[in-house]
């Protein structure tokens, strides 16, 4: 007579449910890289922005916006020096290979080893036979429309990221957990607001203290200042002392009705309050009030906090971007995440998550 055989736990097992509590605790614990290399000073910039055309930019120069037009093309592009990548924001063209090979020598001229193109529906294939690759999609991003990333890399090192598995769990596991439906409560003494100029100082001192370098001159008063008073949305959180404890901002685009959402910053000592899902959701319903599409977001891949607030707010993960932007002092793959804003499209997906 076959009898069961009893359960038994030995130690092995016993160690591998240890090491597995360790790893999806590592994966939750916000780990900033060491950087790799000095920041660059960054008081005088020379790009060449044509055969034969050079420019010099004086000052604090993340960047310069540029618009190549030539018979068969015109593209609006952003020398993006800091983050040494070339940013292709639009373009028209009926001679692609004419504009494909002129983006190429912007990057080598520049010494950038990334491309970055947002490509349509019609044409992203036409980027392949060039050496790109399709990193991820905005989908909805122009007005319902998706938007394809692909990327062309001029370097071994700038292909490889040294952390993509972990990037790989830590969105599986994420993806794996509910998405909670009970918006959060502000904590009691603490305000939702509009940023106004006299915040402009605590969102400085909350964007310095939260990041040591950032792809975009965040960190400047200046700068900053100039933001408040252009297409995009800022939100902070202030505490019961009036200081700004949480930032978030929607960069605007009002050609293709979607927003970035991006800028975002939370003190460390008031992580866990949910004050983030608290801004974004404000954030949300202004763009909602204007009538947009999409918001979307590139959160850095190794954070579990910023990538799991995006899902429990019902966007979705359409992507990484490999050694994307330098946040840290070095470069960091970054997650794509969408969200379509329009309310028929919302209920349906509560609908089929139900």
């Amino acid at each position: 007579m076959a009898t069961a055989s009893p359960t038994i736990t030995t130690s092995s097992s016993t160690s591998e449910s240890k090491e597995r509590s360790a790893e999806h605790a590592a994966m939750r614990e916000d780990v900033f890289p060491k950087p790799i290399r000095r920041k660059r000073q960054l008081g005088k910039v020379s790009l060449v922005i044509d055969e034969g055309q050079t420019t010099e930019v004086l000052g604090i120069t993340y960047g310069l916006a540029h618009e190549i037009r030539a018979p068969g093309y015109r593209a609006r592009v952003f020398l993006d020096c800091y983050n040494r990548r070339l940013k292709v924001l639009s373009y028209q063209a009926r001679d692609y290979d004419a504009m494909i090979e002129k983006f190429r020598f912007l990057a080598d001229a520049n010494r950038f080893d990334k491309i970055w193109v947002q490509a349509t529906a019609n044409d992203w294939e036409l980027f392949l036979a060039h050496g790109y690759i399709l990193e991820g999609l905005l989908k909805y991003a122009n007005r319902g429309s998706t938007v394809f990333m692909v990327s062309r890399f001029g370097s071994q090192r700038r292909l490889q990221s040294r952390t993509l598995m972990k990037e790989i769990r830590l969105i599986e596991e994420i993806l794996e957990r509910p998405r909670k439906t009970k918006p959060k409560t502000l904590p009691a003494g603490y305000v939702l607001d509009y940023a106004r100029e006299e915040d402009v100082g605590g969102m400085l001192e909350l964007y310095r203290r939260v990041f040591e370098t950032y792809p975009s001159p965040l960190t400047y008063k200046e700068y900053l200042l100039s933001n408040l008073h252009r297409e995009a949305i800022f939100r902070v959180i202030r505490n019961g002392k009036g200081q700004v404890v949480a930032a978030a901002s929607a960069d605007l685009d009002p050609q293709r009705l979607s927003a970035e959402l991006t800028d975002c910053a939370t003190h460390p000592d008031e992580r866990g309050k949910g004050l983030m899902s608290i801004l974004l959701a404000a954030l949300e319903s202004d763009l909602r009030r204007l009538q947009y599409v999409c918001a979307y977001t590139l959160a850095r891949a190794p954070s579990y906090g910023m990538n799991a607030a995006f899902h429990a707010l019902g966007y979705e993960f359409n992507g990484r971007m490999i050694n994307n932007c330098d946040i840290y002092g070095d470069f960091e793959d970054m997650n794509l995440w969408v969200k379509d804003l329009r309310p028929h499209r919302g209920k349906r997906r509560r609908r089929l998550d139900a």
